[in-house]
Order: structure tokens, then C-alpha cells, then sequence
């Protein structure tokens, strides 16, 4: 076990959206607070999201985390962990962006909204809801063309099927691929909206392995936080496993505690406050 000062160096886990931003995307003065005295005790802060490594960075750049240098940042589900304080990308996971092409063209086949990534931008075929309501609640710009691969600058790290509507039709998508997929690409849903594909070897959970390896602590030892389904991995990895009182009931049902408040309400820095003084 890593100790600092003598003291015990606790690593924190957590999402985004739904846990430490509230449902207007920022993070609270308290939660802040809360935030600086926990890493200022010499422990470790780690944002664990969905979300594409430019728009967390640029989240952590709005916020201010972005001024702590060993902030990390696990992204698309684990598929990315990059080290802001060294500048370096920990892991890099990818698609192959014919898989994703597939992936594409299978879920538009059954009516459903269906998107990948380039190095900064969103890329689908199709302007629609879903892809107002997914602009709308990440602040990332879209690229609308029928050649997908034209756009694509990189291998891109996930796609993602959305449903507002019909949510039974991801899990019908899901089924579908599931053969083709063995060995190569894993699904999760980071709510039930959105269903992502990521490569076989990412995952929240797989990514908080890796970290507290890094960093010679041991899993049962770690904290982490979420909300959502996209989670479970995570909290199930760590020996401390904090549930949103606003999360899903999936997710509560396995957590080893709930937070009193919401992501409203400074859910977070009560037990962020207490692991300053340990």
C-alpha cells in the first residue's frame, strides 16, 4: 500500500454526468472545494466517463481540475487513460473503423441512430433528435455525410447507438451483433439511451485495474462513484463503491453505499471532505 506522509493515499474514481456534474454540467463550489482538499491531502483524483478524451479534458479545462497535475482522465469507457500532468495517453484502445462502419449500417438498418468519432467531432450520416439531444448534452459539433470513413482522421475509440424512443431496439442491436462481436468489441450501456461499443479489453473496471496498479495501491483499496449502468464495472472492481442516490436502482442495489444528497446537491463532497483527513 502507496503512503503519503504517513498517511493512507486513497484513490478516487468518478463519472461525469449524473455524479460530479450536476444536471446543468458544472461542478458546484462545494463539490470543488471538496475536490481541492481531498487531492491538496496527497491523494488521487480520477475522472471515469463515456465521453471523448476532448471534451473531458475540455470539461476539466471549465471546470479547473485541469490546474491539478496528476489529474487522470479514463475515457470512451476505459478505452482511454490519459495522464494530464505528463501529457501521455496510458492507453489507447480503438475500433477499426470498418467494424464500426458495420456496426453503423447494422443499427440504421433497424431504424436506429447510429454515430462514431474522429479525433474531435462527432461523425454520423443523419441529422435527427438523437443527435440534437447527444449535442445538446455533450457541447461536441457533429459531422453529417454519408462516407463515415471519409471523416475519419484516426481509428475511432467507440460507437454509439441512440434510441429517445424505443429503448427494447438497442437491446435487439445488441443481440444481433453479439456473435459477429466475440473476441473483438464489447457493449455497454452508459444509460438506457445510449449503447456503446467499445474494444473487448475496455471497460471502467478494466481501466481502475490499471490505474491502481500504476499506482501500487490495491483495487479493494480504491473509491469510485457513478450513476449508471456504464458503472458497474467500475464499482464492482474497487472495494469501495458509492452509488448516486440519484442513480439507477441497478446500480444501487450493488454499491457498498449511497450518498445522501444528489448530483444536485454536492452528492460527492461529504465523503470527499472525510478521505481529506484520513
Amino acid at each position: 500500500m502507496y503512503h503519503k506522509k504517513g498517511k493512507i493515499m486513497h484513490l478516487f474514481f468518478t463519472d461525469l454526468d449524473g455524479t460530479l456534474l450536476n444536471d446543468k454540467k458544472q461542478i458546484t463550489p462545494k463539490t470543488l472545494e471538496a475536490i481541492d482538499a481531498y487531492i491538496t491531502a496527497g491523494n488521487k483524483f480520477i475522472i471515469s466517463s463515456g465521453r471523448p478524451f476532448n471534451n473531458i479534458r475540455e470539461v476539466a479545462r471549465r471546470t479547473g481540475l485541469d490546474k491539478y497535475q496528476d489529474l487522470l482522465l479514463i475515457c470512451y469507457n476505459g478505452s482511454v487513460i490519459y495522464d494530464c500532468g505528463a501529457e501521455k495517453t496510458l492507453v489507447d484502445l480503438r475500433l477499426d473503423p470498418k467494424d464500426a462502419l458495420h456496426i453503423i449500417d447494422t443499427a440504421e438498418e433497424m431504424g436506429l441512430h447510429c454515430q462514431t468519432y474522429s479525433s474531435t467531432k462527432v461523425v454520423c450520416r443523419h441529422h435527427d433528435p438523437e443527435s440534437d439531444y447527444y449535442a445538446h448534452q455533450t457541447q461536441m459539433e457533429y459531422i453529417y455525410d454519408e462516407d463515415i470513413l471519409a471523416h475519419l482522421d484516426e481509428a475511432p475509440h467507440k460507437a454509439l447507438a441512440i434510441s429517445m424512443g424505443d429503448v427494447k431496439k438497442l437491446e435487439q442491436l445488441k443481440e444481433k451483433l453479439a456473435p459477429w462481436m466475440e473476441g473483438k468489441l464489447t457493449t455497454v450501456f452508459s444509460c438506457p439511451e445510449y449503447l456503446e461499443f467499445v474494444d473487448y479489453r475496455s471497460g471502467k473496471g478494466s481501466a481502475v485495474k490499471y490505474v491502481c496498479d500504476l499506482y501500487h495501491v490495491p483495487v479493494s483499496e480504491a473509491y469510485a462513484a457513478g450513476d449508471a449502468n456504464n458503472d458497474f464495472s467500475m464499482l464492482t472492481a474497487v472495494g469501495n463503491s458509492i452509488a448516486m442516490i440519484n442513480g439507477s436502482d441497478e446500480v444501487k442495489a450493488i454499491a457498498s453505499r449511497i450518498t445522501k444528497e444528489d448530483n444536485n446537491h454536492d452528492g460527492l463532497a461529504e465523503i470527499l471532505f472525510r478521505l481529506a483527513t484520513e
